[in-house]
């Protein structure tokens, strides 16, 4: 094949047609022009051909976007809806979405590491550590007096 500079050639053009327009996958579509892995890496490696892939898929993902915004109006209002149904389940599946709709990524992430953190069992602390720790708060502040909880134990007043 013959490759001039500052344009694609035609098994190149044909290739990206396939797999944009009549959606194929990567791998039917190389075998269907009989590229082999290797020719089609170095076709990547060419700045044309990966720049030609690179708009295609920003533009699909823009008509993806400018659909899903149309669709989204109607969506809200159909989850919206969902919060009253006469199924228990479905309801608070529904009002579950849609704070988790409002929530900023970030939030959600912090919450969701705080539970998995919550839901690991916490180590017991070694006997070094934990005799230390009770030294430490055995030791009386003269300022303050000891008083007895329903419980039993001993805390310190604070005499502010």
């Amino acid at each position: 094949m013959k490759q001039h500079r500052g344009h694609l050639g035609s098994k190149q053009r044909a290739v990206i047609s396939d797999m944009f327009k009549n959606g194929l996958a990567e791998h039917e579509t190389l075998e269907k022009h009989n590229i082999r892995p290797c020719r089609y890496r170095k076709w990547l490696e060419n700045g044309m051909f990966r720049q030609e892939i690179d708009a295609r898929i920003d533009a699909a993902m823009r008509q993806s976007k400018l659909i899903m915004v149309r669709w989204l109006p109607l969506a809200a209002e159909r989850l919206a809806q969902l919060t009253i149904s006469e199924k228990d389940e479905t309801a608070r599946k529904a009002c579950l979405d849609i704070i988790s709709l409002h929530i900023p990524e970030t939030e959600q992430k912090a919450a969701q590491n705080a539970q998995t953190m919550q839901a690991k069992e916490i180590k017991p602390l070694p006997p070094e550590i934990a005799s230390k720790l009770l030294a430490a708060l055995a030791k009386k502040n003269p300022e303050t007096e000891p008083r007895t909880l329903v419980s039993g134990l001993e805390i310190q007043k604070n005499p502010c």
